[in-house]
């Protein structure tokens, strides 16, 4: 067959065309729909996006981001509130455990010892042999402040003598060397006015058999401290301790908080008053403090839920003093 160098020439150039970008005057290939190829994407644009469509796009990004971090941020104290919760159970299994093998009696809740390193034995470690789990004992809701001013160190950190053992001797061994950060409690206080005061003038340990309403009887819940020194548990004050709305016949004598402190609030209730020397409830869980109760179960409960027993707007101990009993201190 001859040699077409026609033929040739044009199959040559319309390589060429493509190659290029530029368009054949007359001739070229058609796709099987008749329009022309688009070999180099002389006139079309592409795949790219303009700026005002990236503008549209970062613009309902920024909107969604917007509406999520609300959703996200309550879903975050939610599940801190419940993890709170969940930790004041377990410290009420440790309570439990303590009381069954002391014959019904809870533990006071301080001591007046010796203190080693600036520390010394608190109602977290006398229940720690049965619970031996020191993140269960601090609140997970504490903020910067808080962790600073309301956090004790465990005694087992400063001392190889047994919390109880402790008491008892007036003193401790130290250990032979100090951990420089130690595992700490704090955010939790003790209803130690009902259950287990250290105060050398009335101390005592609280007992099962007294309570005539385990179920409706705070043992352990969210403490601000007390603001005597400032702000609420400014310098540790009370950060251990969670006093009830008013001060009761057998753990300070009536009409006392810290260090003989009088009664605050009494009367008709304000749920926001600013209390300066009791360790009140802290609202720190969604606008709600958490407890757990002498019966095992733990929940979350305002303070005036849970400072007004009769709902009649006027302060009462009926949810501290183990006899759900509105009228006795």
């Amino acid at each position: 067959m001859p040699h077409d160098h026609k033929s040739t020439f044009l199959v040559s150039d319309e390589l060429l065309a493509g190659a290029i970008g530029t368009p054949r005057q007359a001739g070229g290939v058609r796709g099987a729909s008749g329009t022309r190829g688009n070999r180099g994407g002389g006139v079309n644009r592409g795949t790219g996006f303009t700026l005002i469509e990236l503008l549209v796009v970062i613009s309902i990004i920024a909107l969604l981001v917007g509406i999520l971090l609300p959703a996200l941020g309550a879903a975050r104290r939610s599940a801190l509130s419940i993890k709170s919760v969940s930790n004041l159970r377990q410290v009420g299994i440790g309570l439990a455990a303590y009381t069954t093998e002391r014959k019904g009696f809870y533990p006071i809740h301080s001591s007046s010892i010796t203190k080693i390193a600036g520390v010394k034995p608190r109602w977290a470690d006398y229940i720690f042999p049965y619970l031996n789990n020191v993140e269960v004992y601090r609140s997970p809701n504490l903020d910067e402040r808080e962790l600073v001013e309301l956090i004790k160190p465990f005694w087992h950190e400063v001392s190889t003598t047994n919390a109880e053992a402790a008491v008892r001797l007036g003193s401790g061994v130290p250990k032979p060397v100090i951990d420089s950060n130690p595992a700490v409690h704090g955010g939790y206080g003790y209803n130690f006015q009902y259950l287990g005061n250290a105060r050398g003038s009335v101390m005592f340990n609280g007992r099962e058999s007294d309570l005539i309403t385990p179920s409706e009887t705070v043992v352990v819940g969210d403490t601000t401290g007390s603001a005597i020194n400032g702000e609420p548990g400014d310098g540790g004050a009370a950060a251990y301790a969670l006093d009830p709305p008013l001060g009761s016949a057998r753990g300070s004598g009536k009409g006392s908080y810290y260090e003989g402190g009088g009664d605050e609030n009494a009367g008709t209730y304000d749920p926001e008053f600013k209390y300066s020397l009791r360790s009140a409830p802290a609202e720190r869980n969604s606008g709600q403090a958490g407890f757990v109760f002498a019966d095992g179960h733990g929940t979350n409960l305002s303070r005036a839920q849970i400072d007004d027993y009769d709902e009649d707007g006027i302060a009462d101990n009926g949810f501290w003093n183990g006899m759900g009993d509105a009228n006795r201190r």
